[in-house]
């Protein structure tokens, strides 16, 4: 039974939920002894679904990744289903990389401003999840595993990431306005866009995923045509 309101295509569907979160459990395994450890974590994600995380080095997490990289997030989107076992969810397994990647840092911030607060203390540091393989839940009857790039073409997104300043500033000076009280956009994917307001956030979500540079634009006035009607 395919759940309401995602797309059809279960690849662009857990891409959906993934991406509307923004907090998730991190799975590790601890440094001591090996065992299974999970932890709340804020997460953010780059154009190809990686998750970033912005981890202290004196958090349990932080050292068991040190120790063992291997680990997984589970991504929650059953908020609202009176039943949660028929809303959609995603486990992303991959490795973890501690990066100082800038154009990472912002995007994270974009999704996370409170974090500026304590994102330059010397004991926190930037990670990525580098991902292998997911397993989306849809909804009773609808679960499937799939293996990375999960649709999202590597050319496509290289040239997303190449024009992703210009294209967030074009689109803030074309739709800024548009939003209106405050609201902006804060960042952009293949998928949709993140939009903030100080500490208030939302997810613009594209009916069909972009496949260049050329298509933000469309994307972004189909979507909110939409969202205002």
């Amino acid at each position: 039974m395919k759940t309401p309101d995602l797309p059809a295509d279960n690849r662009q569907a857990l891409r959906q939920v993934a991406r509307s979160c923004r907090k998730a459990v991190l799975s590790t395994l601890a440094a001591d002894d090996g065992s299974p450890y999970g932890s709340l974590v804020t997460v953010a994600f780059d154009l190809d679904l990686s998750p970033i995380l912005l981890l202290s080095g004196l958090a349990d997490h932080t050292r068991n990744l040190m120790a063992a990289p291997a680990c997984s997030l589970l991504l929650d989107g059953t908020d609202g289903h009176p039943n949660p076992q028929t809303g959609p969810r995603v486990t992303l397994c991959g490795r973890a990389e501690r990066v100082d990647e800038p154009r990472l840092r912002a995007r994270f911030l974009a999704r996370h401003p409170g974090a500026a607060l304590y994102a330059d203390f010397g004991d926190f540091s930037l990670w990525r999840i580098i991902p292998t393989r997911t397993h989306f839940v849809g909804g009773f009857g609808r679960a499937v595993w799939f293996d990375a790039p999960f649709g999202l073409a590597p050319t496509q997104i290289a040239q997303l990431a190449a024009a992703e300043a210009a294209l967030l500033e074009d689109a803030n000076a074309r739709w800024g306005e548009r939003l209106g009280d405050g609201w902006r956009i804060a960042s952009l994917d293949p998928d949709g866009a993140d939009l903030s307001n100080g500490q208030e956030f939302r997810r613009l979500i594209f009916h069909s995923p972009i496949d260049g540079p050329e298509r933000v634009q469309t994307a972004l006035a189909e979507s909110l045509n939409h969202a205002s009607g």
